[in-house]
């Protein structure tokens, strides 16, 4: 591979990558995330550099997001590899006699990037740029669409502006004139306008919206979710019903002192966790194994005295101290295994 040719694919490839960012992103926001918080975890995943904020929770929490983020990181991390043989090819192509005569091909080659990198940071260049790579992901997306989806353009707070696509209109607008619905009165949620095949129309008291609508909105995020998403609501109950049991069936740890990796913590146990299950604290081998020190067990509100034939059970609070994890561990045992 000539030099000039390295220079001109190696150019070509981080333009590419730039605009990958836009098209990952606007995947995301189509899924529900914000436009900030989706760019972020675009140049995360693509850049293979990885993220541990709370916000990483709205991707690996979404079946679809995490879709999209496994093809994000294969993405980043083939262009990695080429990027990096590329400047190697570079190197390994640089004839440093002939140098002089091929500075001015690189010195445009690289010109060109800065100048691609100037534009696409300009207001109405960048404006049109997002638009363009968003309708292309958007028109796609549409296709393969088996249900609504959310695009958030920007967030103002709890509240946020979006693009929903109806894949199916949900029950609460089927059949009904904008006028007669809830979405307003009940969600506070403003459809602003709507797209109908290619054309753009204001609503009207009297709007009834068809699957395949474009529409932009505005409101609160969740509420803007609970009038377009689509939900089996039989099902939600049946979910909240186990979420429930679950709280019920975990037991309670709450942190009185921390000290380093150590803590002092109190345990209400909702369920004795089998380690200790119908065994005495010296059978249970709970500091052998744990380096946990169960320093005192209430029941029915009151301390007992602790003895080698203590047994720990259902409905007992416990004060215990040892390595936070390990407490986690043994006390949480039950919500660990349930998940």
């Amino acid at each position: 591979m000539s030099l000039i040719s390295a220079v001109i694919l190696i150019v070509t490839v981080i333009i590419v990558y730039s605009v990958l960012v836009t098209f990952f992103s606007v995947l995301f926001r189509i899924t529900g995330v914000s436009k900030t918080k989706s760019s972020f975890q675009v140049i995360s995943l693509l850049t293979n550099a990885g993220y541990t904020t709370a916000e990483s929770e709205l991707i690996v929490g979404d079946r679809t997001r995490r879709g999209i983020a496994k093809a994000a990181m294969l993405t980043g991390y083939f262009f990695s590899v080429l990027i990096a043989s590329l400047f190697i090819n570079l190197f390994l192509s640089v004839n440093f006699s002939k140098i002089n005569s091929e500075m001015a091909a690189i010195a445009v080659g690289f010109g060109a990037l800065i100048l691609f990198f100037i534009l696409i940071r300009l207001p109405f260049v960048k404006k049109r740029l997002d638009r363009g790579i968003e309708n292309l992901t958007a028109k796609l997306f549409k296709r393969a669409a088996k249900e609504n989806y959310i695009s958030v353009l920007d967030t103002y707070g709890e509240d946020a502006i979006c693009n929903v696509f109806l894949y199916k209109v949900p029950a609460i607008l089927e059949g009904k004139m904008i006028i007669d619905t809830e979405v307003k009165s009940k969600y506070n949620v403003n459809i602003l306008m709507y797209d109908r095949k290619g054309n753009v129309h204001y609503v009207t008291r009297d709007t009834i919206f068809t699957a395949k609508d474009s529409m932009l909105v505005f409101g609160r995020l969740d509420a803007i979710r609970e009038v377009f998403l689509l939900h089996d609501h039989s099902h939600d109950e049946k979910e909240n019903e186990a979420k429930v049991q679950e709280v019920k069936n975990t037991n309670e740890i709450s942190i009185i002192s921390n000290y380093d990796y150590q803590v002092l913590a109190e345990i209400q146990m909702t369920k004795v966790p089998e380690i200790l299950k119908g065994k005495t604290l010296v059978e249970s081998h709970i500091k052998d194994y744990f380096q946990i020190n169960v320093m005192m067990v209430s029941k029915d509100g009151k301390p007992i005295n602790l003895t080698k034939d203590t047994i720990i059970e259902q409905g007992d609070k416990v004060i215990a101290f040892g390595p936070y994890q390990n407490i986690q561990s043994v006390f949480g045992e039950l919500k660990t295994a349930e998940k």
